[in-house]
């Protein structure tokens, strides 16, 4: 791959469902607008402009740039003291003239229960090298998903190869709302791409904070690579699956290491997904989880 083959590949899931955004406040309404304004500003500005609004040919500008993506996912959790959880995905991804939207809905099997989350995602163009990740997910299955996520974080890409981005998280729980304040610092180094990603979670009586890092080897194209990530979490995990995690007593510990693959399957349009993970989840004082967690997934797109 060549050496100017430079993206920063981010998973982000937006779903719009009005009546979760409902009864919370003043902090939601605001963070639910801010999303709506960058979204549709590129829009606007796009059809100002005209042909003068045509993408770059830098993938930093488009960070999902197929111009069409339908994508199916499966991974399976093996845990230590529980009944086995199932998620199943499906996406499908178009590129716009502003950006690339996904949208997708995923379901779960958790604690004997069955849940359903839609979801929407969305990467408008800012400038040339940067670009703004928006995220609201929201579900009923409220034993199996978070009841609703919204999430805003710029990215900006740099000559030198330098990645940056910071970033703010809504989440309503089962307990407490939370606030989340992230980034990331990332820099690319021929064809391996390092980054590291602190974050800090503001919950009443449980403030939590938690970090990750990221290694990527990319192989044929932008499209072809593996990743190692690990991280460690005290107290609320942003990124976690179980809504039960955020109803527990605080300064809880958890570990997580994965490795994951995508790859292209000849030149057929078509792409295998694939890896496996594991956790060490303390679930209460001397009580540990273990996941042992295996995914596969296909893609068929349109380059």
């Amino acid at each position: 791959m060549r050496k100017s083959v430079r993206r920063l590949s981010v998973t982000c899931r937006l779903s719009a469902i009005p009546s979760a955004l409902t009864g919370r406040g003043r902090h939601t309404c605001a963070l639910s607008v801010a999303i709506w304004l960058a979204v549709s500003w590129p829009v606007v500005r796009v059809a100002a402009q005209g042909t003068q609004g045509a993408a770059s040919s830098h993938e930093s500008v488009r960070p999902l740039d197929d111009r069409r993506r339908l994508g199916v996912r499966y991974q399976y959790d093996d845990l230590s003291d529980i009944e086995p959880w199932h998620d199943l995905a499906l996406e499908y991804a178009q590129r716009l003239p502003f950006g690339t939207l996904v949208l997708g809905v995923s379901g779960a099997r958790r604690y004997l229960k069955n849940g359903v989350q839609f979801e929407l995602q969305a990467y408008p163009r800012l400038t040339r090298r940067s670009y703004v990740f928006l995220d609201v997910a929201a579900s009923s299955s409220t034993g199996v998903f978070l009841p609703l996520r919204l999430v805003a974080e710029p990215y900006f890409n740099f000559a030198t190869g330098w990645e940056v981005s910071a970033g703010v998280r809504y989440l309503r729980t089962p307990g407490p709302d939370a606030y989340t304040y992230t980034g990331t610092l990332g820099k690319y180094f021929g064809n391996y791409w390092i980054s590291v990603r602190p974050s800090f979670t503001r919950v009443p009586d449980n403030n939590s904070y938690a970090w990750g890092l990221t290694g990527r080897r990319y192989f044929g194209d932008r499209y072809d690579y593996a990743t190692l990530t690990a991280s460690r979490s005290v107290g609320v995990d942003p990124e976690a699956r179980d809504p039960a995690a955020f109803t527990r007593i605080p300064r809880l510990i958890s570990y997580a290491v994965a490795l994951d693959r995508r790859q292209p399957l000849g030149r057929s349009g078509t792409r295998a997904t694939y890896g496996i993970g594991y956790q060490q989840e303390q679930i209460a004082p001397g009580r540990t989880r273990l996941h042992r967690s295996a995914t596969v997934g296909l893609e068929w797109y349109v380059p």
